[in-house]
């Protein structure tokens, strides 16, 4: 698996054999990478500098153990997105949704991550 980094695109001056295909692969991977770190997941970031909402703290496995690393279905998540990004492809909204629900026990819902509409009273 990846590691989730920030968007570094090669030089071309300083690789010139760097192939486009990489370019485009890497930046759609970091774009993907910046779409999931606005997802409000529960526990906090090990470190204030930290620029990737993951690793994090607090995260628990449903055995009660503190997850260390980067669960494997946020990076499958971050490749859904990455590949339909470097293709320039739509997303299949069933496909993201099913690797959304995946990673429904790391969402906190009370921070907003969907919000609905203020109900408006209904006048006939």
């Amino acid at each position: 698996m990846r590691e989730f980094k920030q968007l570094q695109i090669p030089a071309l001056t300083k690789e010139p054999n760097t192939a486009c295909s990489e370019i485009v692969a890497e930046a759609a991977f970091a774009l993907a990478s910046g779409i999931i770190d606005t997802i409000p997941f529960v526990g906090s970031k090990l470190d204030e500098q930290q620029t990737r909402a993951w690793p994090r703290s607090g995260v628990f496995t449903d055995d009660g153990v503190e997850m260390t690393g980067t669960p494997p279905e946020i990076f499958e998540l971050c490749e859904l997105l990455a590949a339909h990004i470097e293709k320039g492809t739509s997303f299949d909204v069933f496909e993201v949704f099913h690797k959304i629900a995946r990673i429904d026990r790391l969402i906190d819902w009370r921070h907003g991550a969907v919000l609905s509409p203020e109900p408006h009273p209904v006048t006939h």
